[in-house]
């Protein structure tokens, strides 16, 4: 018999942790911060899960 565990992932954003649904997207994510889904970011895999940077350009 298999034992099925459910794993959640943690998202670093702006220095809070976030554990994020099943059904949730990183551009879902991002759309909750008001940027646009297409935001480029830069993941880094922590301990915890992962550390998003977005990558916004500046005028």
């Amino acid at each position: 018999m298999e034992t099925i565990t459910k794993k959640t992932v943690s998202v670093e954003f702006e220095g809070k942790r976030y554990v994020l649904p099943d059904a949730v997207t990183i551009a879902m994510f991002l759309v909750e911060f008001g940027l646009p889904e297409d935001t480029p970011v830069k993941m880094t895999v922590t301990k915890e899960g992962f550390m998003l940077v977005p990558q916004i350009l500046k005028n």
